[in-house]
């Protein structure tokens, strides 16, 4: 549990210090420009434009920070919050990550982990949801002779790879499962069947493309595991995929 918190963290961590990072430069350009000559009328327009976007980029933040915990509502302000952390925050943070040269994977992981946190508390359990359930083609046995290119019933269940558990276990909930290879059917899937909840599994730079291409809906992420190399007789936690389903069924 204390692994998992510090995983969580380390996203919001950076978001945090970018944006005290980002104000501390502004207040001191600022002042040198004012000790210097004093501010024109442009400056001032400029530095006032500036200071009015800071403002509303750490209020929103604490607003996204905040929905860990409490729903954010109305709806328009949750669907708005979720753009800000998808196409504002994120870049921000990935930008800090790379200068201190911290591991990708580490970042990812704990962005897809926060964005979790947000979709638990903001999705309450639904009556009658449409769940659909994304899964990575690689999760199938390399050596199979049957190629699952999107229905997962066509699995004959040898036992063999992650796919036929993840079958044996989604069959007894109402949920509807696709397998997908790549990112531009992942989309299509999504728009076809426009669910209510998204349970994705995937690698972390898989995942982290389609939860920000998929903000519009609460996507709950689950990491493969990958024990032969990446995109190749990779391995899920069901129980991790079931919990996610239970968690959003009434």
């Amino acid at each position: 549990m204390k692994d998992y918190y510090f995983s969580v963290i380390k996203f919001p961590v950076f978001v945090s210090l970018t944006l005290l990072i980002l104000v501390g430069l502004f207040f001191g350009m600022a002042l040198a420009s004012y000790g210097k000559t004093g501010l024109g009328t442009w400056e001032t327009v400029l530095y006032t434009t500036i200071f009015i976007v800071l403002v509303f980029m750490v209020s929103n933040w604490i607003l996204v920070l905040m929905s860990t915990h409490s729903v954010i509502k109305p709806p328009r302000m949750q669907r708005f919050s979720a753009w800000m952390l998808f196409n504002i925050y994120y870049p921000l943070a990935k930008t800090l990550n790379s200068v201190l040269l911290r591991k990708k994977t580490g970042f990812q992981e704990s962005f897809l982990n926060f964005t979790n946190e947000i979709v638990m508390c903001n999705y309450s359990p639904l009556k009658d949801p449409s769940i659909l359930v994304l899964l990575p083609h690689c999760l199938q046995n390399a050596e199979c002779k049957i190629r699952i290119t999107s229905d997962i019933s066509e699995c004959a269940e040898c036992g063999k790879c992650d796919i036929s558990t993840v079958k044996q276990v989604l069959n007894k909930y109402p949920v509807k499962t696709a397998v997908a290879t790549g990112g531009s059917l992942a989309r299509k899937l999504i728009v076809d069947h426009h669910p209510d909840v998204i349970v994705a599994v995937a690698c972390h730079r898989d995942l982290v493309e389609g939860v920000r291409d998929s903000w519009r809906f609460p996507v709950f992420s689950v990491l493969n595991e990958r024990p032969k190399g990446p995109c190749f007789d990779t391995t899920v936690s069901v129980a991790a995929v079931e919990f996610a389903i239970k968690r959003f069924l009434r």
